[in-house]
């Protein structure tokens, strides 16, 4: 009798604080996820297109473009417009949340973040 093994989720990573971008990894790999890493909106565009992630988890301010701009673009490309994106950032004004929910996002997570709400988030956006 053969068990079918279902495949390891890729995620993308995206954030130019090493703090941020190690944690949320780290705690990506723990749970057994494969984890690509970007601290740029445009080394995040390429490791998207070429990658091919299962989830972006994107921090919102970049160093050359914000990640509502990387955002759009992922979601302009026929390659990677159905990858959903989980936007990661320390601002949390509900002008900014209705943006990023608008331009696409699945969701928002406000650092710093409970890791294991983290988790379930990531966990829930995979499903969809």
């Amino acid at each position: 009798m053969s068990r079918k093994i279902s495949p390891v989720k890729k995620i993308l990573v995206v954030d130019d604080e090493t703090d941020y971008l190690n944690i949320a990894a780290g705690l990506l790999e723990a749970e057994g996820y494969a984890v690509l890493k970007a601290a740029t909106g445009a080394e995040g565009l390429a490791a998207a297109g070429a990658g091919l992630p299962d989830l972006v988890v994107l921090d919102i301010g970049l160093p050359d473009m914000s990640g509502l701009e990387v955002n759009r673009r992922l979601r302009e490309n026929p390659v990677t417009a159905s990858i959903p994106v989980l936007l990661f950032t320390v601002r949390s004004e509900l002008d900014l949340v209705k943006k990023a929910l608008i331009s696409g996002a699945v969701g928002y997570t406000v650092k710093p973040f409970d890791p294991d709400q983290f988790l379930r988030d990531v966990a829930r956006y995979l499903k969809n």
